[in-house]
């Protein structure tokens, strides 16, 4: 078994926890602490000190892509922690961006020159310990979120669709079982569990917990950091009744939100029979 902290998330259980459009999850398993991205800014390390969450303890840190929802507590973070190894599937330089309107906003991370020697780009997939892993998708033949048409990156000076190749996969091995983390499932969790049964055949997938990137409107923050007003988007009913049906004949539990945006939450409970769960600020979970 694993536990789950979510140290940060859009919502939260009490008012005495901060929240931010992002994600940050302690997980405790087979004796280490991992820590799943930081959140949008230091938000997740204050309400570790609220939870008892020692940072200082954590052994790992994974980051799932190069977006600052996730990556903006990083500078943060290795202030507090000075050992932990960090990873990351890409170039922490890279250059990504919001684009809703004419103009693009950039989500990529800022980082402190000081902090980029902890920086370990993972180029190809990793495993640790004999039962973390860390891996690349190469599964594409599902649908990805179509919200991914507003998310770009900077190539050669231009801007063009992000291709995701940055998105790392997390996963816990646990005897015949695994558990998947992947903070925000750009690439489609349908790619990314296939991808994770192909990587590491013969296992039954237990739980997969992060957002699954169906949803976003103005509470994530969007019309305050990039000054283009109130936006609401969210995958049509049919996907997400195809997406339903194909994730209740996986018999996978799974724990979302950040991304996963309220329409797409509550119509998915209604069509997996408790097969989905919500986390928030606050929790803790054994999974």
């Amino acid at each position: 078994m694993a536990k789950i902290s979510v140290l940060l998330e859009n919502n939260a259980i009490s008012k005495k926890f901060r929240t931010k459009h992002g994600l940050s999850i302690l997980i405790e398993h087979g004796g280490k602490k991992i820590l799943l991205d930081t959140g949008a800014d230091k938000s997740f390390a204050l309400n570790a000190k609220l939870m008892g969450v020692d940072l200082q303890a954590v052994d790992y840190l994974f980051l799932s892509h190069n977006h600052n929802d996730h990556t903006g507590g990083l500078n943060e973070f290795l202030k507090i922690n000075k050992s932990a190894p960090v990873y990351i599937m890409d170039d922490i330089a890279n250059k990504y961006y919001l684009k809703v309107s004419w103009l693009p906003v950039f989500i990529g991370t800022k980082i402190k020159k000081k902090n980029l020697s902890r920086i370990s780009r993972a180029k190809e997939d990793l495993i640790i310990e004999n039962n973390t892993w860390f891996l690349k998708n190469t599964i594409n033949k599902n649908c990805k979120p179509s919200l991914n048409r507003l998310l770009f990156m900077k190539d050669k000076g231009k801007l063009v669709n992000d291709a995701f190749d940055h998105e790392g996969i997390l996963v816990l091995e646990e005897g015949n079982e695994l558990l998947i983390f992947n903070s925000c499932s750009h690439n489609g969790i349908l790619n990314i569990i296939e991808t994770v049964r192909e990587k590491i055949p013969g296992k039954k997938i237990r739980a997969y917990t992060g957002g699954l990137h169906l949803g976003i409107s103005n509470s994530a923050g969007i019309g305050n950091s990039a000054g283009i007003g109130i936006v609401k988007f969210h995958e049509n009913e049919e996907y997400l009744n195809d997406l339903s049906e194909k994730l209740k004949r996986s018999d996978i539990d799974v724990y979302t939100g950040h991304c996963t945006g309220k329409f797409a939450l509550d119509f998915m409970k209604k069509n997996l029979s408790g097969r989905i769960h919500e986390i928030n600020t606050g929790m803790e979970l054994i999974i």
